[in-house]
């Protein structure tokens, strides 16, 4: 039987990336396809080193990466009872990850046995997730720079995370993307991005959370009811006071409370004295069943935005990033609206617009044409599974 290797981002500490990857996994189950997750992990070597030198004068990277990391862990050290709390919501992450992904391959350790393990599956495919970033983009592990020449490689749904790339790593991308057999992307702008820096063609697709529908999405995820009286959920990422005090004001208006999530990314001082009730223990089932059953939804997050128009909820959409910024990732969320015609979804510093009605039935129409053309996309890649 032919074998499919995959390479998600599914222990990520981040609902979206779980979700994603679990959403993955379950539809090449329901094809019936051998897969295993491709689990690497780099080996510390001069030459690695040397290799990764460049990353430290990318802006991308040290803004996205080091910056976020240094910061988090020197918050953790001030404040005791945030470092219990993360790790409290770090376990829930990592139990589902433990409980959801079970098609695993060994530790790969270094480059050359990730390199000579490949040569024993028929396709590799690459997820979603802002896995061609630039920020990590030199790792070749989820460029698939790894596969062997002779061996088809897919990527489903694959996000830049930026919508321009700077030239001198326009012949990087051109190579890897040259290579690839099957490319669909998550965005518009990445499908321009692929288009532009190489001589291939992109389809844009669903996200995998979307290849899923909301009965699908019941039964991977069954119903519970995390708090029994009538609630707004407020998941921000981003450091905004001015939508948090907006959500506060709304929240007063129509005598809800608003249950939320602390300190997701990192220490984050708008987050403090923010929403009623702010829950640790919480994964990626928690995450979709708050919202599942809230009145209202505000938030900057995809897969918040996602999820809350899977399950027809009155939400708005809030920019987590100024359009300036060298690391905006917007981009995912101007498709997300644009696609399926929920652009007045967007904040535009009236809060009361949550309230206006949204057209779901056109709404689920185009998504559900959208991930007929996705699954139709899959058929043509994974062909030689069938």
């Amino acid at each position: 039987m032919k074998k499919l290797g995959i390479c998600v981002c599914y222990q990520h500490r981040n609902y979206g990336s779980q979700l994603q990857s679990y959403a993955t996994t379950v539809e090449l189950k329901r094809r019936g396809i051998d897969f295993e997750i491709i689990r690497y992990k780099k080996k510390i070597t001069p030459a690695l080193l040397a290799k990764s030198l460049p990353r430290l004068f990318n802006p991308v990277f040290i803004s996205d990466r080091v910056l976020v990391r240094y910061q988090k862990k020197l918050k953790l050290l001030m404040h005791p009872q945030l470092k219990q709390d993360n790790n409290i919501r770090n376990s829930c992450l990592a139990k589902f990850s433990k409980e959801h992904f079970t098609s695993l391959s060994p530790m790969y350790y270094g480059y050359d046995e990730l390199c000579k393990a490949s040569e024993k599956y028929d396709a590799v495919m690459v997820g979603s997730d802002q896995l061609w970033a630039p920020g990590g983009i030199t790792s070749n592990f989820y460029n698939l720079m790894f596969v062997p020449d002779d061996k088809t490689k897919i990527s489903y749904a694959a996000s830049f995370g930026v919508s321009q790339i700077e030239n001198k790593y326009h012949s990087l991308y051109n190579k890897f993307l040259s290579r690839m057999d099957f490319i669909s992307v998550r965005e518009n702008s990445g499908k321009k991005l692929v288009e532009s820096l190489s001589n291939k063609m992109a389809e844009v697709v669903v996200d995998p959370v979307l290849l899923l529908d909301r009965d699908d999405w019941d039964r991977e995820i069954p119903d519970k009811k995390l708090y029994n009286e009538p609630y707004i959920f407020a998941y921000f990422l981003g450091k905004s006071t001015e939508y948090r005090n907006a959500v506060t004001e709304f929240a007063k208006k129509k005598g809800l409370k608003i249950v939320t999530s602390h300190h997701m990314d990192s220490y984050n001082k708008a987050d403090e004295n923010f929403g009623d009730y702010a829950p640790f223990d919480v994964g990626p089932a928690e995450f979709v069943n708050l919202i599942r059953n809230a009145e209202y939804i505000f938030t900057d997050s995809f897969h918040g935005s996602v999820f809350s128009m899977l399950y027809k909820k009155q939400f708005l959409v809030f920019n987590r990033y100024s359009d300036k910024s060298i690391s905006s990732k917007n981009s995912r969320i101007d498709s997300f609206c644009s696609n399926y015609g929920l652009s007045d979804r967007r904040f535009d510093g009236n809060i009361d617009a949550v309230e206006n009605n949204i057209d779901f039935d056109t709404v689920h129409k185009k998504v559900e044409n959208h991930r007929a053309e996705s699954l139709a996309f899959l058929d043509r890649a994974l062909a030689d599974f069938n």
